[in-house]
């Protein structure tokens, strides 16, 4: 496939995932394509639908705005860097996510994302407990780092 049809494609994926369309997001896969992410590896449409169900579930309102590198492309492959900016367990959240796209065709073979769960996790979290716990994981790991 051509570099230049494949920000198209990602574009119209990720507005699919923006506006919760499991069907269409879903659609821009491979039969056996496959997606890895912090909450595990997805292979199959089988999979893909039921990790998409629950990130329409988790997030009550997407918005993915590119930024920095924006999308580039090589060949079949590409490189997304975007702003991921929704509203979980009821607490604005924003992180930055950084994709790499394999595609056979027209479709979506691999996808590959990586973002901070922990940076998630630390914008989310409500009540002192919740806050308690995630500062000392924060601490513990960046331990003499400051």
């Amino acid at each position: 496939m051509a570099d230049e049809k494949i920000p198209s494609i990602i574009r119209d994926f990720l507005k699919a995932i923006e506006a919760k369309d499991v069907d269409k997001a879903i659609s821009f896969f491979a039969e056996d394509g496959d997606w890895t992410t912090c909450e595990g590896v997805f292979k199959g449409k089988e999979e893909l639908k039921r990790y998409l169900k629950w990130m329409a579930a988790v997030g009550q309102e997407p918005k993915i705005t590119g930024c920095g590198n924006g999308i580039i492309t090589q060949d079949n492959k590409a490189f997304s860097e975007l702003m991921i900016t929704d509203t979980v367990m009821g607490r604005k959240v924003e992180y930055l996510e950084m994709d790499a796209w394999e595609f056979s065709g027209d479709k979506i073979k691999h996808f590959r994302v990586v973002y901070d769960r922990l940076l998630i996790c630390k914008q989310g979290a409500k009540g002192w407990l919740q806050k308690s716990v995630v500062n000392y994981i924060i601490k513990q790991v960046e331990k003499g780092l400051h």
